[in-house]
Formats: C-alpha cells, sequence, structure tokens
C-alpha cells in the first residue's frame, strides 16, 4: 500500500546518513540506532524546514507531505517546491 502523501515521511532504511536534514533542524531530524534519519517530532519545525531539507536529501527519500499551518508564510512557494518530493 502506497503512503499517505498528505503526511510528511521519510524512506528511513534508505538514508544515508549524510546529515543534511539534521543540519536544517536536528529537533524535528534524529537518527535511528542504524544511524537513518526519522522525523522525530514534525511539530519542532515549519513546513519550510521540511521542504528545505527534502530539496539538500542526497538520496531524495524525504517527503514533506502537506503543510500543517495554513497561514505559514510563502506557502504557495513552498508547495510548488516540495511537489517534486511528493
Amino acid at each position: 500500500m502506497a503512503p499517505d502523501t498528505s503526511l510528511p515521511y521519510i524512506e528511513t532504511p534508505r538514508c544515508s546518513t549524510c546529515n543534511e536534514c539534521t543540519l536544517v533542524n536536528p529537533r524535528m531530524f534524529k537518527y535511528n540506532d542504524n544511524k537513518q534519519a526519522y522525523i522525530k517530532d514534525i511539530t519542532a519545525g515549519t513546513y519550510r524546514q521540511m521542504v528545505e531539507a527534502a530539496e539538500a536529501c542526497q538520496v531524495a527519500i524525504i517527503h514533506p507531505g502537506k503543510p500543517r499551518n495554513p497561514k505559514e508564510p510563502g506557502l504557495e512557494e513552498l508547495l510548488e517546491r516540495a511537489q517534486p518530493f511528493l
């Protein structure tokens, strides 16, 4: 079954431990015991940070989903930038 693309997720088993997402927001993104990234706390960051992490990910495994805050500044641009990662 395909993941719900409205929710953010990371394809954790494919993570190459590049640190790009943790550099964007180390509270939102963490590593598991295998040194592979996962979303620890989606509320610890913004949709902008989720999109920036997706853009920076070297193996394109971060999927930002839909924004949680409909009033986040620059949302139209962010939704456009997020499109390739949904």
